[in-house]
């Protein structure tokens, strides 16, 4: 880097620890740290789940209740046994779905639901309930041969009417009827007259029920008096209460939004996930902060084997200074002594030494040092290698002779 960038990019540095500095006081200058206490009317659970009440509700009554999201509930039914409450069914459902839902509630199930939608001849965006023979209608509709009333029809008395109708529910098992409310702009009408039970006003039934082997489906105009306003509202929490009554596990679908991917993500490849956030943090770690040296390659030409060999050779040396192969030429060396002089096999070690030193005119503690003793200090390897080189010209000698 030339002198003008590095200065450049000091100058550049100084700036902006000066912005800093001049920030943070400026801040602190102007702000104070005040702590502040605000009690929401609703909280952020309970905004994103409208049944989330009655969730808590069924919970402290001693159900197993749960609430959940999800677009297809046919791939996903709970075990049977159970309740299940649904806000909006799937759209365009298949034979098969619409079959395996209708087992799901011959063998013990509950379903609970509503439609979003008016009954159109040419809609099917609720095939289950077109399989029920349920409609659902606007008030005064013609195909809900019903009377229309004219306090409806006028838009000031239908502005001036509460959203919602009283209805009186008659249950069996009750000395007295139960009372809960549906909305006015929605009735309910049942096609093929299969319905078990059937409640509502002059306008058109609010409450169907239906029997299926050990199963049971009621269909509601809207399922508003569970919702979090209005659960607390005339007798909507018994009648809840009532529905879900003997079953294993209530389930409340509270959206029919999916999961975030992230989330969803999560549930499914939890151990995948932490694999891949540990290797982007491993590669992050490798690109910006790692801080080892580094090897030019830029000037570099091609070795020759020779350099090669040398190289080898230098690194050799630095991993033991030589002593591998001093140690190696010093028991070739011993061995070429005793093939070419047989009576040194059965002596000890001072006693060849001796011998060889006899020989070559060597001291033998210099020559028992040489061969037998460990070598540890570099002084010592110089000398033990002269005395290695003396015996071995002093061996060479006598195979001429």
């Amino acid at each position: 880097m030339s002198t003008a960038n590095r200065v450049f990019l000091w100058l550049l540095g100084g700036l902006l620890l000066i912005g800093v500095v001049w920030y943070a006081q400026w801040f602190f200058a102007n702000h104070d740290q005040v702590t502040e206490e605000q009690r929401a009317d609703i909280s952020p659970e309970a905004v994103r789940n409208r049944f989330l009440a009655a969730e808590r509700f069924l919970q402290r009554l001693g159900y197993d209740a749960e609430s959940f999201r999800a677009r297809d509930l046919v791939s996903t039914l709970p075990p049977p046994g159970d309740a299940l409450l649904v806000r909006r069914m799937p759209p365009q459902m298949t034979d098969q779905q619409i079959d395996s839902l209708d087992h799901w509630i011959e063998v013990g199930g509950l379903l609970i639901l509503t439609s979003d939608y008016f009954y159109q001849d040419d809609s099917d965006s609720d095939p289950f309930l077109q399989y029920l023979g349920v409609r659902m209608l606007p008030p005064g509709s013609s195909e809900s041969q019903q009377p229309e009333e004219p306090a409806e029809s006028s838009d000031s008395s239908a502005s001036e009417s509460p959203p919602y109708r009283p209805v009186r529910l008659t249950i069996a098992s009750e000395a007295e009827p139960v009372n809960v409310s549906f909305r006015r702009d929605r009735i309910l009408e049942d096609g093929d007259s299969w319905a078990a039970e059937r409640f509502g006003s002059d306008q058109g039934a609010n409450y169907l029920k239906y029997e299926f082997g050990r199963g049971r489906v009621i269909v509601l105009s809207d399922l508003d008096l569970f919702t979090n306003d209005r659960i607390g509202d005339d007798d909507n929490a018994f009648l809840l209460s009532h529905l879900v009554a003997g079953s294993r596990k209530v389930w409340l679908q509270y959206s029919i939004d999916a999961l975030p991917l992230p989330e969803l993500l999560w549930q499914k490849i939890p151990f995948i996930l932490c694999a891949l956030v540990a290797l982007l943090l491993l590669m992050g770690w490798r690109l910006f902060l790692y801080t080892g040296p580094r090897l030019s390659l830029q000037n570099q030409h091609r070795r020759n084997l020779l350099e090669h060999i040398d190289a080898t050779a230098h690194y050799a040396w630095r991993i033991d200074r030589g002593y591998s192969l001093f140690e190696n030429n010093r028991k070739a060396l011993e061995l070429g002594w005793r093939k070419r002089h047989p009576s040194l096999n059965p002596m000890n070690n001072s006693q060849r030494a001796e011998w060889i030193g006899e020989k070559t005119g060597m001291a033998a503690a210099a020559v028992e040092r040489s061969l037998y003793h460990e070598i540890t200090k570099d002084q010592d390897f110089i000398k033990a290698t002269l005395v290695l080189q003396q015996l071995a010209s002093g061996l060479k000698q006598r195979e001429l002779r």
